[in-house]
């Protein structure tokens, strides 16, 4: 099982399906409320509707035979769905508008007559539907009754055929029992008597099987008038409707789930990782960036009593905003005066490059750095921070670097001159340049895009804890990201700007144009300005300014 799906011993608020229900229960009652309401007022205007059965139960399940050739014989649930078929006919329809209280057309009485069979293999129910309860019943009874109607005209209709039959037949037997036999023939008279009794018998039996099957109806049990009608019911149809909204918004809310920030934020609680906050990304050049506030400060606290060292900010896919993440780690910190570091890995420099406002990447740091002494144009100062008190740096770290032995000792004195190193990194499962960055981090931190479904967050989370497994490390924290609203660019002067961004995480967001306030500094140690801070800088500092710009290296 996932760890970031609910375990059997967490508590029911930690269910993906439990939580998306609570959290929309608000517009799922309101949707429920609206159509049950909506249901009984519209049931309010529709027209009354009674309804009356009767049920006529059949003698025979055999279709009638006139000369009894066929007794025994046939499927009954077949002649039961003729019979049916025979009581909506034209010829049954047409005769039962002609009674007393139907009041309609063939095609109305069509509509409102409705022909089952029922449980029983030899009955059939007619339910008929009108505006009183004395039109339906007077309808199911017309029916049952040119039902039967027709039943006995076709039997009749059947019996007299057969019996012209018999009468034709008789007379030709009785013809050649006396063709060519001389007048006074006693063997001759003797068989035109018998054939013409032969026939005499077999028409009496053809009336006789005629007369017993009739209409083939045992019993009917008539149609009584209802007293109350069968439609319109309100409040069925509230409860009906308000029960189907409910289902209904409910199914929607939970096909939703995982695709909202509280969905992403719960499964990462679920998995007992520090959830380190939430911060907006526009992914646009031209909107500042955001400050990570409240992410940066659980940093503080998951860091107390580490060694300092860099933190590497890592996705679970591509496109996971893992640039972003760490400009906006970076521009809360120089928020507050401090000097800060943003690397990436080279060949995945690309995106941090484009979002930190640089038209081309500096010149990659190699292993020759480990020393301390930077060449020049190693680490290019961030256009986008620009505006903010510290001082943001960028670099790029060389592929031969990270696969090389002098990473960790090049990653701690670039720590130990800044006060907070950031490396962006693809995703940590998937990239073997963050995974070499990983050994030499002191802090790790996974950043998770807000819109990915809970099935696709799972597989890659994953992923990412083989890849921890393998290093024999623990995630410290997660970021999770949303797309944020289109911000204003700072305006600059007065040596106060407008805020970079809504520092994301807990809190409401500060109003455009009211920087947030610095952290508290000693007495002894007041916070230089920040063109004092780029001339005091030695090249063998780390820093970006003083240095002379090498020719940079596009991205």
């Amino acid at each position: 099982m996932s760890e970031l799906e609910p375990r059997a011993d967490e508590p029911a608020g930690r269910s993906v399906v439990f939580s998306a229900l609570r959290r929309s229960w608000m517009w799922i009652a309101v949707a429920s409320i609206v159509v049950g309401v909506a249901a009984y007022e519209v049931s309010l205007f529709t027209p009354e509707r009674y309804e009356a059965e009767s049920t006529v139960v059949l003698a025979s399940t055999q279709p009638f035979s006139a000369l009894g050739d066929q007794q025994g014989g046939g499927d009954p649930e077949r002649f039961l769905a003729n019979q049916v078929a025979v009581a909506t006919s034209t010829d049954v329809l047409t005769a039962a508008i002609a009674a007393d209280g139907v009041g309609a057309t063939e095609e109305q009485l069509r509509d409102a007559v409705t022909v089952a069979p029922s449980t029983a293999s030899d009955a059939f129910t007619v339910t008929a539907t009108g505006t009183t309860g004395a039109q339906a019943a007077a309808r199911a009874n017309a029916v049952v009754a040119a039902y039967q109607a027709e039943v006995l005209r076709r039997v009749t209709d059947a019996a007299a055929l057969a019996t012209q039959n018999n009468a034709d037949a008789t007379r030709n037997a009785a013809q050649a029992a006396g063709a060519g036999a001389p007048a006074g023939d006693a063997d001759a008279a003797a068989a035109v008597r018998n054939a013409n009794s032969e026939g005499a018998l077999q028409a009496g039996q053809i009336a006789i099987r005629a007369a017993a099957y009739g209409d083939n109806v045992t019993s009917v049990d008539a149609a009584v008038a209802p007293t109350s009608p069968t439609e319109p019911k309100p409040w069925r149809n509230a409860f009906i409707g308000f029960v189907l909204a409910a289902l209904i918004a409910s199914a929607v809310a939970i096909w939703r789930r995982g695709r909202s920030r509280e969905d992403v934020e719960g499964l990462v609680r679920g998995s007992g990782v520090p959830l380190l906050g939430v911060v907006p990304v526009t992914g646009r050049r031209d909107q500042p960036v955001a400050e990570a506030l409240a992410p940066l400060v659980s940093l503080r606290y998951l860091a107390a009593g580490r060694p300092k060292g860099p933190v590497l900010v890592t996705g679970l896919q591509s496109g996971d905003a893992t640039a972003e993440v760490s400009l906006a780690l970076a521009a809360a910190a120089a928020r507050d005066g401090r000097s800060v570091l943003v690397l990436a890995p080279a060949e995945d420099e690309a995106g941090l490059v484009h979002a930190s406002g640089l038209p081309v990447a500096p010149a990659p740091l190699t292993a020759r750095a480990a020393g301390g002494s930077l060449p020049p144009g190693a680490l290019a100062p961030v256009p986008a921070l620009s505006h903010l008190p510290g001082r943001a740096s960028l670099g790029v770290l060389d592929a031969a670097l990270l696969h090389g032995d002098s990473l960790e000792e090049v990653l701690a004195g670039l720590s130990a001159q800044h006060d907070l190193v950031v490396v962006a990194a693809g995703p940590l499962a998937r990239s073997p340049r963050a995974f070499a960055v990983l050994g030499a981090s002191a802090t790790s931190v996974a950043v998770v895009r807000s819109d990915r479904p809970a099935a696709q967050l799972s597989a890659s989370w994953d992923e990412l804890q083989d890849r921890l497994s393998v290093a024999g490390r623990t995630l410290d924290g997660v970021v999770v990201t949303q797309k944020g609203r289109k911000a204003r660019a700072p305006r600059s002067g007065g040596g106060s700007s407008s805020a970079a961004g809504a520092p994301a995480g807990e809190g409401p967001a500060p109003a455009a144009g009211r920087p947030l306030p610095a952290a508290p500094r000693p007495a002894s140690a007041p916070a230089p300005a920040k063109a004092a801070q780029g001339a005091a800088t030695p090249q063998g500092t780390g820093g970006s300014a003083g240095l002379a710009p090498a020719e940079p290296r596009k991205s």
